[in-house]
């Protein structure tokens, strides 16, 4: 009895220990954890996610004038509107993003008819764009704050909405006294439109990216659009006792300016490893 209590004894010590050095030696990592890179250099992790986003700032472009109907009639040269978008992205291991979403897009001319009191006119179109852009990041802010950097970009804005039409324009009258008993009748008829044109803008783009948290950052932007046609004109015509003497065209220009922030929300994060010594 004493022999089999004593070989019992034995063969529970040997199987716990047995499954002591088993589990010291291999303990399975749970599902979902970061692996251990210390062990392996040649691991490196790439930071992909989603991100929405919304921005605000301001638009800003010139126009030009054509004539001043002999000083009747003056412009400002450059006007500055404030607008906002949505932002829809990907950005592929902090490297490159790919973006779009919708910017309400303003578009001003203001003009002036010189008198005793100056009669200020604006003309203004509102349209509704979709940009697509591509932007590569060119440095990052230090090896702590890598996820914080500069970007470089470009693309095209495309405004499926800017169709041919007319805007409202302005009628004035007046008399300039040529002696004491005589007068001219004037008129100041104006009339302005959307050309149609300029449905696509090219654009180029330079951003500063600061990360806030894990789900949030915060950038400035710089951009700049060319047109390659004006998409707001505006005809000015003066007639002196009903007949035309002078016609004035102000013209939007083709380039615009565009500055402001932007708040994003990053969404999927998601890390992929693979060794940087494969093809």
């Amino acid at each position: 009895m004493l022999r089999f209590l004593l070989l019992v004894l034995f063969w529970e010590s040997l199987i716990s220990n047995a499954n002591a050095q088993i589990k010291d030696y291999y303990r399975p990592r749970k599902r979902g954890a970061t692996p251990y890179l210390i062990n392996r250099p040649d691991i490196v992790r790439a930071n992909n996610h989603w991100y929405v986003g919304l921005e605000g700032g301001g638009k800003w472009n010139g126009a030009t004038l054509s004539n001043g109907l002999s000083g009747l009639l003056s412009y400002r040269k450059s006007i500055t509107n404030g607008y906002y978008a949505a932002q829809l992205g990907y950005s592929h291991n902090l490297r490159w993003t790919v973006e779009t979403g919708y910017i309400q897009n303003p578009s001003t001319i203001v003009l002036a008819v010189n008198s005793s009191v100056p009669f200020p006119f604006r003309i203004e179109d509102r349209q509704h764009s979709i940009p697509f852009r591509f932007k590569w990041r060119v440095f990052r802010l230090g090896n702590v704050q890598k996820q914080s950097g500069m970007y470089l970009g470009g693309g095209f804005v495309w405004t499926p909405t800017r169709q041919r039409k007319d805007l409202e324009g302005f009628q004035l009258s007046g008399l300039s006294r040529i002696s004491r008993t005589q007068f001219d009748t004037l008129f100041v008829v104006n009339n302005s439109f959307v050309t149609g044109k300029a449905k696509v803008e090219l654009e180029g783009n330079i951003e500063f990216v600061g990360r806030l948290s894990p789900h949030f950052e915060i950038l400035g932007y710089g951009r700049i659009n060319y047109a390659g046609a004006s998409p707001i004109e505006s005809k000015t015509e003066l007639f002196v006792n009903n007949l035309s003497q002078t016609i004035s065209w102000a013209t939007l220009r083709p380039v615009t300016y565009q500055f402001g922030i932007a708040v994003r929300y990053l969404y999927g994060l998601k890390n992929n490893y693979r060794s940087r010594f494969e093809e």
